[in-house]
């Protein structure tokens, strides 16, 4: 239910089991973990996670497998880990990751969102965690993580209370950063970041997970090939500015 496909600038995990709203079965998590290894380690300059079907960006995991859980405690540790290891993989890529949200996403299907970087959402996306429905909790991760983007107050609106928000609310509410209707979800944003050195996004994006050695990447980056490039591009950009107005 997961493919990736990888261009120059853009590694895309696509989640595509429409017919189930996306929702994930267990065995999906490591296949989705292999290709989030795959896409980090790929040329693209970002990694972007969307959905085949713009009714659903994913529904969480599959309900109909969770009742296996029910009486058998090691399938519940192998079932946790399995999760915490894709998302841990999602927040570890080191370069940026973008959710396109359409549609649907709940449960784990927004902790999937919520670990890359940047989520953009239509208006009319839904956002809900709903374990308190079912009598579960959530993994200490995934609550430490919507805690950071939204804040506690706003976390416990979500998750005591299991509301379903629009894109326009999770914008409001910090959950998402950008809301965007037009016809191709996101492009203007990936269009942007394109243009920007792979490098610098490399080490923007260490510098924001507190990895070690970002001051020795930022003296280091004056004596690049890129930083003398851009400074190149700026000073010819601002030249032919200055002779149209001229």
């Amino acid at each position: 239910m997961f493919t990736l496909s990888i261009t120059q600038q853009i590694a895309r995990i696509t989640i595509d089991r429409g017919e189930k709203r996306n929702a994930v079965p267990m065995a999906e998590w490591a296949n989705l973990e292999r290709l989030v290894r795959a896409a980090n380690i790929s040329e693209a300059v970002m990694v972007v996670i969307d959905s085949a079907d713009p009714a659903s960006f994913c529904a969480g995991s599959d309900l109909s497998e969770l009742t296996q859980l029910c009486h058998d405690p090691l399938k519940r540790r192998k079932f946790r880990g399995a999760m915490e290891s894709v998302l841990g993989r999602v927040r570890a890529i080191n370069k940026p990751s973008i959710a396109l949200v359409s549609g649907g996403c709940f449960g784990t299907g927004l902790s999937l969102a919520a670990a890359c970087d940047l989520r953009i959402a239509r208006s009319d996306a839904s956002f809900a965690i709903t374990p308190a429905r079912f009598g579960i909790s959530y993994p200490k991760d995934d609550v430490s993580r919507i805690m950071q983007l939204v804040g506690p107050g706003n976390a416990a609106r979500l998750m005591y209370g299991c509301e379903t928000i629009t894109g326009t609310e999770a914008y409001r509410m910090g959950l998402v950063e950008i809301v965007d209707d037009s016809a191709e979800l996101g492009r203007e944003m990936l269009d942007r970041i394109s243009l920007s050195s792979p490098s610098s996004l490399n080490d923007l994006k260490a510098t924001m997970a507190g990895r070690w050695g970002v001051n020795n990447r930022f003296d280091a980056a004056f004596g690049s090939k890129d930083f003398t490039t851009g400074i190149e591009s700026y000073k010819r950009d601002k030249s032919h500015a200055k002779i149209s107005q001229g």
